[in-house]
């Protein structure tokens, strides 16, 4: 059994009302442990030998991972390869369903504007365009006043795709952007679904400095352009960049480079990793 969770103060609790071993995958450290809850925790210590701790980066592991000494734990990404990176034929439908034009450039900003996410700097940056650009959006929530200065800005051209939507639709945000935009306030390490989709769909990428780790891990890559986390002058340029120079595409190696499996060896992984478990606190 693998448990998917956003909580990482129950492990031992849930293992023991459960009655099963599990996998967890803690996705980011978000709830607040008060003292109900860690005397709750102290109490079902003894379940925390049935569990196995999954952390989609150091960074996650680093912030839990000390409040849990007991809790066997690893680092393994939770996204994964589904072998299917879009195709020349669904980047120039995707170009003509948005119409944009073949030689004007266009970036991606996908998924909902929650706190982590640094829309504030994109918003100075965008207006520091010094070259035209085709801005897509897509997902919920979103800020309409935002939205509307965006539309508003001389070298912006806006297409807003309000969420949630569906694969297919998804598919089509990425497939008509040179790059996809991910800006975080730094410190932010969790695994970031954009930066994978994008990876994984064959899509270069803009990404900000939120996180050492991963900056080391894109440092260098032909398909990647990193700028400073909060930074706006920073993040105008590598935009304003893309007139002359678009990153090449990431291709099967960059899977690599973010540690990101295959469905078939990922469930290889949480079979064996199970198995393990099961061995182990018999």
């Amino acid at each position: 059994m693998v448990i998917l969770s956003a909580s990482e103060a129950l492990h031992g609790a849930v293992a023991l009302l459960g009655g099963t071993r599990h996998l967890r995958f803690v996705h980011e450290a978000v709830t607040t442990e008060d003292r109900p809850v860690r005397w709750l925790g102290r109490l079902a210590r003894k379940g925390e030998k049935r569990v196995i701790a999954l952390y989609p980066t150091a960074a996650v592991r680093d912030q839990v991972g000390p409040g849990f000494p007991h809790l066997p734990g690893g680092v393994r990404a939770f996204a994964v390869d589904e072998g299917r990176p879009l195709t020349d034929a669904e980047r120039d439908g995707a170009r003509s369903a948005f119409t944009i034009p073949a030689d004007a450039k266009a970036v991606c900003v996908v998924g909902g504007w929650w706190p982590y996410k640094d829309i504030p700097t994109v918003d100075t940056a965008l207006a520091r365009l010094t070259a035209p650009l085709h801005v897509l959006v897509c997902g919920t929530p979103l800020d309409d006043a935002v939205l509307t200065r965006w539309h508003q800005l001389p070298n912006v051209h806006l297409h807003t795709v309000p969420g949630p939507v569906g694969d297919q639709v998804l598919r089509l945000v990425y497939a008509a952007a040179d790059a996809a935009l991910v800006a975080r306030k730094s410190g932010v390490g969790k695994e970031s679904g954009l930066v994978m989709d994008a990876v994984r769909l064959g899509v270069p990428l803009i990404v900000s400095t939120h996180d050492p780790e991963l900056t080391a891990r894109l440092a260098g890559e032909p398909w990647t352009r990193l700028f400073a986390a909060g930074d706006p002058d920073a993040l105008a340029k590598a935009l304003d960049q893309l007139t002359a120079d678009v990153p090449a595409r990431p291709g099967p190696s960059a899977l690599g480079a973010l540690d990101m499996s295959s469905a078939a060896d990922q469930a290889a992984f949480l079979t064996d990793t199970y198995a393990h478990l099961t061995k182990e606190s018999r």
